[in-house]
């Protein structure tokens, strides 16, 4: 399931899914993905592949239902599409929804008054 969210975002891509609970993970080709357990098992798992795009955030999710079948190959049982996908897919919308809502908070004020050693002992 592809979902692409306009920008401007807050956050870079690799930050708000690493917020979301995914892992970083690199392909054999050198790309860059995002998994995610849903058990406490390796398999099933959420994966994702991202890329700032346009000034947004492409999201492409499916799960992976297990591993490779033959040894060497990247074909795995993947649901690109059902009840899982689209949960979590309304998961990452909503959070970045949250994200580009709330206002940035200013740092907090570190203005010290420096009144020295006399004026520390008689104020």
């Amino acid at each position: 399931m592809k979902t692409f969210f306009p920008g401007p975002l807050l956050d870079n891509a690799r930050n708000i899914m690493r917020r979301l609970g995914y892992g970083e993970q690199t392909t054999r080709a050198g790309q860059i993905s995002y998994t995610k357990r849903i058990t406490g098992e390796r398999f099933p798992r959420y994966h994702g592949y991202v890329e700032d795009t346009n000034g947004g955030l492409q999201v492409n999710l499916h799960v992976d239902q297990k591993g490779a079948s033959y040894e060497g190959t990247s074909a795995h049982g993947g649901e690109y599409e059902g009840p899982l996908v689209e949960r979590e897919m309304s998961r990452i919308k909503e959070f970045i929804h949250h994200l580009n809502s709330t206002p940035p908070t200013p740092p907090p004020s570190t203005t010290v008054s420096k009144k020295g050693f006399w004026g520390t002992l008689w104020s």
